[in-house]
């Protein structure tokens, strides 16, 4: 019989370790390490229209 790791949470801000099943979540879903109070939420995407040249060129 073989044997899986439990899925695991790594904060990036402590380094912290911990089993995902014993790791908060805030009140949209995201992990919040139970050390350091670090939320994963989703980075904010730059626009990238200022790099586009304007239409009709």
């Amino acid at each position: 019989m073989s044997t899986e790791n439990a899925a695991t949470f790594d904060c990036p801000d402590c380094d912290v370790r911990a089993p995902s099943t014993s790791v908060p979540y805030d009140s949209l879903g995201y992990v919040v390490c139970p050390v350091c109070g670090y939320a994963a939420t989703p980075a904010l995407e730059r626009s990238s229209s200022a790099e586009r040249s304007p239409a009709g060129d």
